[in-house]
C-alpha cells in the first residue's frame, strides 16, 4: 500500500539531517557547555509553544542527552500537526539554548473523496474522519481514522478495501484516493451438467462490481438451497494489485439431481398399495425442475409437476400442476369415506426483495366427497362441485443448506380466495401462515429445528368443501396419531426437533409435536392441543432420504411413521 504524504517523507529526511548535522556539530562545539539553559519553539503559529512542549521529556538544568532529544524530535512530530521538525542550538548564559523548529502542516479548509463508490456516502466518510475544518489538519488522527475506516469496511465484506494515495495541497485542500475493490471476472469450474448461466444467475454479484465477501457468501447460500451442488467452494484470484481487481472462482462439485423413488406393501386397513415417483429437478442443466408422480392401490393418484425459475432468462418464474387423485380414508371417529379430486393450477412468482418472494397461482378443481355413512348433523355430508381460486403468497428461506440447516429460517404466508367473481360452486377464504426456523445444536453437526403453521378458513356462504379442511395427524404433523385424525377450518401446529448425525448415512430425530383443529374460531384454545412425542431415524440413500418415526400420542399408545424427507 502507497501513502503520498509528502509532509511525512520531509519529516524523516528532516530526522536524518537534524540528527547528523544539527545535533552532533553542537554537541561537539559546546561539550564545555552542555547544560540546557534554555527550550523554545519557532515557526508555530497555531499550535502553542506550550502545547508543544508538553510532549518534550528534556527540560532545562538538564545535560544535553542526545538520545533523548532523538525521542523528544519524534514525539513533537507523533502529534500530527507538523510537516517538519529540526532542532537547532544557540549559546545562551553559558549554556545550550535548544530551539524546536517546526512546519505546520496546512489549515484544513476542504476534504475530497475519490474512489469510495457504494461502500460508504461522502458525508458518512467525512464523519468517520472526525477532522475539523479550519484547524491544522492532524495527519495522527488522520492516519488512525483512515485505519479505523479501512477496518470497519472490511468487517463489512469489503475485504479489499483501502486508501491508496493521501496528500494535502498548500491551500488546505485534503484529497484522499480509495479502492474498495473489484471482481475482473466470475469463473466457474467443475460444473459438467449445469450450464454456467444457472449458477451466475443465483449470484448476486457480476464482473466490475465491487468485492464484498458477505454479498457472495449470499449468493452461496443460493447456489446451495437449489440443491444441485453437493460442494460449494470461493476462491479470490488476484489480476492486478495496482488495480485491486481479482477473479471470483466458483468451484463445485455436483451432486444428484434425479430421483427415482418407488415403493409398495400390503396392510390389512389398506389393501395393495405403492408409488412411483420420477423427478429431475435439473433438467438437462437448465435448472428446471420436472416430477411425475403415480400411486396405485386402495388411493390412486396420477400428477405431473413442472417449474421454471426463470422464464425467458428473466426473473419471473411459472410453474404448472396437473392431478388426479382417489384417496379411501376415515376420520377420528372411524368413518370411512373417499375423496376425487381433479384438477391443475398455474403460478408466476417474482422476488420483491433479496430474500422475499411472492407468488400468485391460480387453480381450477372438481372435488368429490363421498361418505359411506352420511350424518348432516356432524357435518357428514356428500359434496361434489368444482373449485376456482386464486392465491397470493409470499416466502422467504434464509436457510444456509438445502436438506439440514443450522441457521436461518423459513417464512411463508398465504391468502387463498375462491368462489364469487372467479366461479365454481365454493366461495370460501383461507390465510395461512408458517414459520420454521434452525439453530446450532449443542455440538458439530447437530441442530434445532422448529415450525408453527396456523390456518384459518372462513366460507362466504356455505361452507368449506372436506377437501379443502385442514387435517392433522401423521408423518408431515402430528406424530403418534393417525393420518387425518384432527379436522376443522382453523388449524394450529407445533413442532420441535433436536437432529443430530450417527453416521455418514444416518442421523436421528428426537421430536415434540402439537396441535389440533377446529371448525369454529371461537374454539381455538392453546390449552386445547393434541400432544405426541417420539424419536426417529433418517437414512441417506442414492433415491433420497428415507425417514422412520415412532410417535406417542397423550395416551402413550403409539405408532410408527415412514415417509420421505425430513419432516419440516
Amino acid at each position: 500500500m502507497r501513502h503520498n504524504h509528502y509532509f511525512k517523507i520531509s519529516m524523516m529526511a528532516a530526522l536524518v539531517l537534524a540528527l547528523m548535522v544539527a545535533i552532533t556539530p553542537s554537541v561537539a562545539a559546546q561539550s564545555p557547555f552542555d547544560e540546557i539553559k534554555k527550550i523554545s519553539v519557532e515557526g508555530n503559529e497555531n499550535i502553542s509553544e506550550f502545547e508543544i512542549l508538553s510532549n518534550v521529556v528534556t527540560e532545562v538544568g538538564d545535560t544535553l542527552d542526545q538520545d533523548q532529544l532523538r525521542k523528544d524530535m519524534r514525539a513533537v512530530y507523533d502529534m500530527g500537526y507538523f510537516s517538519d521538525v529540526n532542532i537547532t542550538f544557540e549559546n545562551y548564559q553559558n549554556g545550550l539554548h535548544v530551539i524546536f523548529e517546526v512546519v505546520e502542516n496546512p489549515i484544513l479548509k476542504e476534504i475530497n473523496f475519490s474512489g469510495y463508490a457504494d461502500v460508504y456516502s461522502e458525508e458518512k466518510l467525512k464523519k468517520m474522519l472526525d477532522l475539523k475544518m479550519g484547524t491544522v489538519l492532524n495527519v495522527k488522527k488522520m492516519n488512525e481514522n483512515l485505519k479505523k475506516i479501512q477496518e470497519k469496511a472490511q468487517d463489512n465484506g469489503y475485504i479489499l478495501f483501502r486508501y491508496t494515495d493521501v496528500s494535502i495541497s498548500k491551500e488546505g485542500i485534503l484529497s484522499i484516493k480509495m479502492n474498495p475493490g473489484y471482481i475482473n471476472e466470475i469463473k466457474i469450474e467443475g460444473n459438467t451438467k449445469t450450464d454456467d448461466r444457472v449458477i451466475l444467475r443465483e449470484m448476486p454479484v457480476e464482473s466490475g462490481d465491487i468485492v464484498n465477501i458477505k454479498v457472495i457468501q449470499k449468493g452461496y447460500q443460493k447456489l446451495y438451497r437449489l440443491g444441485y451442488f453437493d460442494k460449494i467452494n470461493p476462491e479470490l484470484e488476484s489480476v492486478d494489485r495496482d488495480k485491486n481487481t481479482v477473479n471470483l472462482i466458483i468451484k463445485v462439485s455436483e451432486g444428484k439431481t434425479g430421483r427415482l423413488n418407488f415403493g409398495g406393501g400390503y396392510s390389512s386397513k389398506d389393501g395393495m398399495l405403492g408409488f412411483v415417483n420420477v423427478s429431475e429437478k435439473n433438467l438437462f442443466g437448465n435448472g428446471q425442475n420436472i416430477g411425475l408422480r403415480w400411486q396405485f392401490g386402495d388411493n390412486t393418484t396420477y400428477s405431473l409437476n413442472f417449474y421454471e425459475p426463470w422464464l425467458m432468462n428473466t426473473k419471473l418464474s411459472f410453474g404448472f400442476s396437473v392431478y388426479d387423485e382417489n384417496i379411501e380414508s376415515e376420520d377420528i371417529d372411524g368413518n370411512n369415506y373417499e375423496e376425487n379430486n381433479k384438477g391443475g393450477s398455474i403460478t408466476f412468482g417474482y422476488p420483491i426483495t433479496e430474500e422475499w418472494r411472492t407468488s400468485i397461482r391460480y387453480r381450477l378443481e372438481d372435488t368429490e366427497t363421498v361418505w359411506e355413512e352420511e350424518d348432516p348433523l356432524v357435518n357428514r355430508v356428500n359434496e361434489s362441485g368444482s373449485i376456482s381460486s386464486i392465491r397470493l403468497a409470499f416466502n422467504r428461506d434464509t436457510t444456509d443448506h438445502p436438506f439440514n440447516p443450522r441457521h436461518g429460517g423459513i417464512d411463508m404466508l398465504s391468502t387463498e380466495y375462491a368462489g364469487n367473481f372467479l366461479g365454481g360452486d365454493y366461495d370460501f377464504t383461507k390465510y395461512n401462515l408458517e414459520m420454521r426456523r434452525f439453530f446450532p445444536g449443542f455440538k458439530g453437526r447437530q441442530a434445532w429445528a422448529l415450525r408453527m403453521k396456523a390456518g384459518l378458513g372462513y366460507a362466504d356462504s356455505g361452507e368449506i368443501p372436506y377437501s379443502e379442511k385442514y387435517k392433522l395427524g401423521g408423518s408431515e404433523s402430528l406424530r403418534g396419531y393417525e393420518n387425518k385424525s384432527f379436522t376443522g377450518d382453523n388449524m394450529l401446529l407445533f413442532n420441535l426437533e433436536y437432529r443430530f448425525p450417527v453416521s455418514d448415512n444416518f442421523s436421528g430425530v428426537i421430536f415434540a409435536d402439537a396441535g389440533n383443529a377446529w371448525d369454529d374460531r371461537d374454539n381455538i384454545d392453546l390449552g386445547d392441543m393434541f400432544y405426541g412425542q417420539g424419536v426417529g431415524l433418517r437414512m441417506n440413500t442414492p433415491i433420497g432420504q428415507l425417514r422412520l418415526d415412532y410417535g406417542w400420542d397423550e395416551d402413550g399408545d403409539g405408532m410408527p411413521h415412514f415417509s420421505i424427507g425430513n419432516t419440516f
